[in-house]
């Protein structure tokens, strides 16, 4: 019998690992019955639908603040070099 998680649950007798919400398994008819009557909300026989993706966030509507003075060079930068000319 193949089977859904629906929630993270760890079966032993299924996988070491704990199994995902979505990863299928297969299980033998009786234990498959038993899962489903002990664990209704960790499993199903059904694949779980995709999940709608999640709307991107909102940008911000208004622009940002002009307080925030003009970036100045940073101080940890060294002069440029000036090159030597002379032959």
């Amino acid at each position: 019998m193949r089977l859904y998680a629906t929630d993270q649950v760890s079966i032993s007798s299924v996988q070491a690992d704990t199994l995902k919400p979505g990863q299928s398994f297969e299980v033998s008819d009786d234990l498959g019955k038993e899962l489903l009557k002990k664990l209704p909300h960790a499993v199903s026989e059904t694949a779980p639908k995709a999940k709608a993706e999640a709307a991107p966030p909102k940008k911000a509507e208004a622009a940002a603040p002009a307080n925030k003075a003009e970036a100045a060079a940073p101080l940890n930068k060294a002069e440029p070099k000036h090159q030597n000319k002379s032959k």
